[in-house]
């Protein structure tokens, strides 16, 4: 019997032929992680939005017969933070729809445009900060990520959420540190969980007695809907996978944009083409390279492969996006795509992401933004050099140098 193929996690300038071999190979089919774990990876656009939307693939693995050797009963391996209460990200059924509930009115695409002027006045405080951090540079090139793409998500959701601006540096660094890799078990990543925990819990109850515009004053404005557990959880979800997806999209559209000026042109011209521009992207490069792991309930069949129940199912949105019997020059970057089916970076059925609206206003707002100040702005390195993580579920670029003013003579 041949073993699994062992599914690589390339660097980004190899994923498009990486994922167009197996996606031609065949849309469903066993391979296996580097750490040793078969899973079932769904790879064409039909299947692949199929998956998302059929019940029998859950997000919870407490709901398989014998769940006790998938993660220990958490939801991802590298994931500490959802074994430790329910939400929208490890619940299915009603619990699922309770939960999601909660918030679906407050980040829906007419509540989030509330945020944008608050989100227009941070933007404008970080260019400002990153023209400081160019001139202090002088003739080295500006590392964009640390001084402008990570911060400025981290700081935006800290403002929806409602967290104290003193405070919110702090959640940012102990977001990144519970994303960073490191073994779950460690005491350094316990003693960092529980301090963002009595963050959000010192901030829930700040709320209470001064209530904002924010998402937890409103929440709390509901105590018939929602308790303190439930909150906290939604969230610590919320923070935890917010900032650093819409980090990646902004990176890789800073990369796209200034690569093509003709793009960049159009892109500036008004609102609609920001929009459709942003939209691209997000189809062209999805910030998470898959869904959010699937366990079958029982046998499913998909693109006429039969996945056995008790599997482990990743749905490739990054090959699903990318498909050519859905897109047409689906590898090329082209907004206004006309009589084609929606990209599936956010998911699709009940848990599509509830942060969708919320990141395509904070991506329609930066990137204009961004080249407006800086329109010379271009890499430092080919972009086929930049590095990305190989994690499976993170995209995230550590470095990503740029001339704010065009390359030095």
């Amino acid at each position: 019997m041949t073993p699994p193929l062992l599914l690589r996690l390339p660097n980004e300038a190899d994923n498009t032929e990486f994922y167009a071999l197996l996606r031609e190979e065949a849309s469903v089919q066993e391979v296996m992680l580097p750490e040793g774990l078969p899973v079932w990876l769904v790879t064409r656009y039909e299947d692949v939005k199929a998956g998302l939307r059929d019940e029998r693939l859950t997000v919870d693995p407490r709901l398989l017969s014998s769940p006790v050797h998938k993660f220990g009963g958490r939801r991802i391996p590298e994931d500490m933070l959802t074994s430790s209460s329910r939400h929208m990200l490890n619940t299915d059924g009603p619990e699922h729809r309770r939960l999601r509930a909660l918030v679906n009115a407050e980040m829906s695409s007419g509540s989030v445009i509330r945020w944008r002027a608050g989100i227009e006045r941070m933007v404008h405080e970080h260019l400002d900060r990153l023209e400081e951090l160019g001139r202090h540079a002088g003739d080295r090139p500006v590392n964009l990520m640390p001084g402008f793409v990570n911060p400025l998500p981290a700081d935006i959701i800290g403002m929806v959420i409602g967290i104290d601006p003193g405070q919110r540096p702090t959640a940012a660094r102990l977001v990144r540190e519970l994303l960073s890799g490191r073994d779950t078990a460690s005491p350094e990543m316990i003693d960092w969980y529980h301090e963002l925990i009595d963050l959000i819990v010192a901030t829930i109850e700040r709320k209470r007695a001064d209530p904002g515009e924010d998402l937890i004053s409103l929440l709390v404005a509901k105590p018939e809907q929602i308790g303190v557990r439930d909150l906290l959880s939604t969230i610590m979800a919320l923070l935890v996978g917010g900032p650093s997806t819409t980090a990646t999209t902004m990176a890789y559209g800073t990369i796209v944009l200034s690569r093509r000026p003709d793009l960049l042109e159009r892109t500036l011209a008004d609102e609609a083409e920001v929009a459709a521009t942003v939209e691209e992207l997000i189809r062209h490069h999805p910030p998470f390279p898959f869904a959010s792991w699937r366990f079958a309930t029982e046998d499913v069949e998909l693109g006429g492969v039969t996945i056995p129940k008790d599997a482990t199912v990743l749905l490739s949105l990054a090959a699903a996006n990318r498909d050519p019997r859905a897109y047409a020059d689906a590898d090329a970057v082209c907004p206004h795509r006309e009589n084609e089916p929606t990209h599936l970076a956010f998911g699709s059925g009940v848990h599509r992401c509830i942060g969708a609206w919320l990141a395509r206003l904070e991506l329609t707002v930066t990137l204009p933004a961004l080249f407006r100040r800086f329109p010379r702005l271009s890499l430092a390195v080919p972009a086929d050099e930049l590095v990305w993580t190989e994690v499976v579920f993170d995209r995230r670029l550590e470095s990503l140098p740029v001339w704010l003013h065009g390359r030095p003579r």
